[in-house]
């Protein structure tokens, strides 16, 4: 008996992109390269496409949950990162750094996903930089201000980790519009997929158009917060419903080619 890992492995893992997943699908035996990767359709990606999922839901839930129990803050005005500050400021703190974590981790899945094809590089890579955007962002926390926390002094100037936190949040959220893009660049080649490209584009101009309202009213109008956090929600939306879709499918894009001997039964 193979020790249960070893089994995993080689269910979950493999080298299939490329020439070698056709290969694989016509029931010859895939030339081995240097980097493995999760083998499409597989229990193990399907799994790293639903972290990347549940990665957004958390997230979202946990910033909207705290921000309306957390006494003095004011989710139409004050922004998310508000939240890492004063008493209970850890709970925002670890949903950045466990929503990066789970991001990251779902690059794996994309790649499966994509690969071989337009995108399998760049959206992968995007998603672990948005990723480690969001964790940077996690670990530097904002400085007081817009009234929160109350009765806590603005710091004149900003501080260090006041900038490098709000240079890694505008990162992370240029990854994913940018990501957005490419994914939308990959669906427009899909025959099942050419309609949601529209969505992708949509998407993402959506949150081009949010986050713009929030820069231009942060600190001086009552709905600033509620900018960004719609800026956070779209993208939710549009990864429920293609994510949801995609599981559906074994997490492949286009229908998997049947063997030699598949066919011939067909026929």
């Amino acid at each position: 008996m193979f020790p249960r890992r070893w089994v995993w492995m080689s269910e979950n893992v493999g080298w299939l992109s490329g020439e070698n997943e056709a290969a694989h699908a016509a029931g010859m035996a895939p030339r081995q390269g240097p980097h493995p990767q999760l083998v499409p359709g597989s229990r193990a990606h399907r799994l790293f496409l639903a972290l990347g999922l549940l990665g957004s839901l958390l997230f979202n839930a946990t910033f909207l949950l705290d921000g309306a129990l957390r006494p003095g803050y004011d989710p139409l005005s004050q922004p998310m990162s508000a939240l890492s500050l004063g008493t209970g400021g850890w709970v925002q703190v670890a949903n950045f750094i466990v929503f990066g974590a789970l991001t990251c981790s779902s690059a794996a899945g994309w790649r499966a996903t994509l690969a071989p094809g337009a995108g399998s590089g760049w959206y992968p890579g995007l998603k672990v930089f948005a990723g480690v955007m969001l964790i940077t962002a996690g670990v530097f926390t904002q400085d007081p201000g817009a009234g929160f926390p109350p009765g806590v002094p603005v710091p004149v100037t900003a501080t260090v980790h006041a900038q490098i936190h709000t240079g890694a949040a505008v990162l992370s959220l240029l990854a994913t519009i940018a990501s957005l893009l490419v994914l939308a660049y990959r669906l427009r080649r899909e025959p099942r997929w050419r309609g949601w490209a529209l969505f992708a584009v949509l998407t993402a101009m959506a949150m081009m158009g949010f986050l713009s309202a929030f820069g231009s009213t942060l600190g001086h109008a009552e709905f600033a917060g509620m900018f960004e956090k719609l800026a956070s929600i779209t993208p939710l939306i549009f990864s429920v419903i293609v994510i949801c879709r995609l599981l559906l499918h074994h997490g492949r894009l286009a229908p998997i080619p049947a063997c030699p001997q598949e066919q011939e039964r067909r026929s």
